[in-house]
Order: structure tokens, then C-alpha cells, then sequence
């Protein structure tokens, strides 16, 4: 009796151990950041491993914080809903900080601009928006290029919006027919092109984006960490970071 007793107080310590050890804000070691691993050049799997523009960055951000940095892979449409419910301590993964997106999480000042584009096939006759007029258009579900499908794309044209959770199972939807071109940053088309040179890209003009780190609602690092990006633009971090994975200063 005593030792199933005793047994029982140590299983309830353990379990509000481990309560406390998954409550995620940002004052531990090791930082827990979520990614959608794959969206190069800003964070994809390489030789096993995650590398990328946001990765780097994010590893510098850690180390300036004196922290350890920990990237947990996930579908890019959980990454808010892990950020809200503070599964993690922060995101990194392209993500515009929308008005929406700002009522149930924090962002960081914004790092990078990028533009919207199309991704097609090469031998595709769309070569303007225009020619999508009741074609179908794929998007990252959850992602900013997902609303403008909807909402401001198919004010100009009518189109059909397929999305998917990972950017391959796109590109094997337009290489299978499913759907006509893929809306994606400039950035992430052109890394696409370096390695599947029968696509073409078409622009989306006025179309801009840009990137923040997302971060539970009322998280300490959040100051913190846009005082490390203000850093990083005048020590010429970021230019280099847009040189090595972007081709940009």
C-alpha cells in the first residue's frame, strides 16, 4: 500500500513536471521554433537536415540570445495553431504577419520583402493573369497566397483554389494536370527553376509579401528579438544572409 502510494505521488510529480517543461515561453535553454521544411531557399531538407535563409537566420538569432535552438518540422497550417496554443516557443517559415494572424499571435519586425508570382509549366499557354480565367490555381494552405487566391485573385479572374499542405504535392498536382500554375514568392519559384527548368514564372505585379518570426501572444522574446534584427541590419548580417541564399545584397 505505501509503495503503490508512494508510487502515485511520483507518476503526479512527474506528470506536472512534464505540464510544466511543455509550457513554452521562451525562458528555457533551448529554444523550440517551428518550420515548414519545405520553401526553399528559406527552409527545406538537405543531406537530412533542415538549411535555409530562415534557419540560419534563426540559428544566429539563438545563438545572440545565448540560447540552443531546437526546429521542429510541421505542415505550415499548424505552425499558428502550435504558436497559439504555445507548443512552441517561436516560428520561422516565410510567414506575413497579417492583421488576422496578429489577434492570436505576436511577430517580429519584418525581416525580408518578397514578391508574389505564378509558377508554371513551361509549355503552359498562361503567360498573363488574365489567361487563368476559370483555370485551377494551387497555394500552400494556410499561407498568405492562399487568401489572395481567394479573395483578391478571383475578383479579376474566376478560378478554382486547390490547396495542399506541402509545396512537393503542389508541384506534383500541376505536373499531373490538377491544377493550371502554383502562387508562391519569387524567391521560392526561383529555387524551384534551379532544379525543374521546364517551369516558367510569371509575374504578379504589385503583389509584395513580407516575412516575420512569429511568437506566442505576450512573449518576452519578441522584443528581444527585433532588437537582434535591428542589429543584424546594421552589422550587414542580413545583406549576407540575401547574398548566400538569395543572390542579393
Amino acid at each position: 500500500m505505501k509503495f503503490s502510494k508512494l508510487m502515485g505521488v511520483i507518476l503526479a510529480a512527474c506528470t506536472l513536471l512534464t505540464a510544466c517543461d511543455e509550457k513554452k515561453d521562451g525562458s528555457g535553454k533551448t529554444l523550440t521554433v517551428g518550420v515548414s521544411a519545405d520553401y526553399a531557399p528559406f527552409e527545406f531538407f538537405q543531406n537530412g537536415e533542415i538549411v535555409g535563409f530562415d534557419i540560419d537566420l534563426m540559428n544566429e538569432v539563438a545563438k545572440r540570445l545565448g540560447k540552443d535552438v531546437k526546429f521542429k518540422d510541421m505542415s505550415f497550417d499548424a505552425i499558428l495553431g502550435s504558436l497559439s496554443t504555445q507548443r512552441i516557443d517561436a516560428a520561422i517559415s516565410s510567414i506575413t504577419p497579417t492583421p488576422e494572424r496578429r489577434k492570436s499571435i505576436d511577430f517580429s519586425k519584418e525581416y525580408i520583402q518578397s514578391n508574389r508570382v505564378m509558377l508554371c509549366k513551361g509549355t503552359s499557354t498562361i503567360n498573363s493573369v488574365s489567361d487563368l480565367a476559370e483555370g485551377t490555381v494551387g497555394v500552400q494552405s494556410g499561407s498568405t497566397h492562399e487568401v489572395y487566391a481567394n479573395k483578391v485573385l478571383n475578383k479579376d479572374v474566376h478560378v478554382t483554389v486547390k490547396s495542399l499542405t506541402r509545396v512537393p504535392d503542389l508541384l506534383q498536382a500541376m505536373e499531373i494536370g490538377n491544377v493550371s500554375c502554383l502562387i508562391m514568392d519569387n524567391a521560392e519559384a526561383a529555387a524551384i527553376l534551379k532544379s525543374q527548368a521546364n517551369l516558367k514564372v510569371i509575374s504578379l505585379p504589385g503583389e509584395v509579401s513580407s516575412s516575420a518570426i512569429g511568437f506566442p501572444k505576450n512573449s518576452p522574446l519578441t522584443s528581444q528579438v527585433d532588437k537582434i534584427l535591428e542589429e543584424m541590419e546594421a552589422d550587414g548580417y542580413l545583406a549576407k544572409l540575401k547574398e548566400k541564399w538569395l543572390h542579393a545584397s
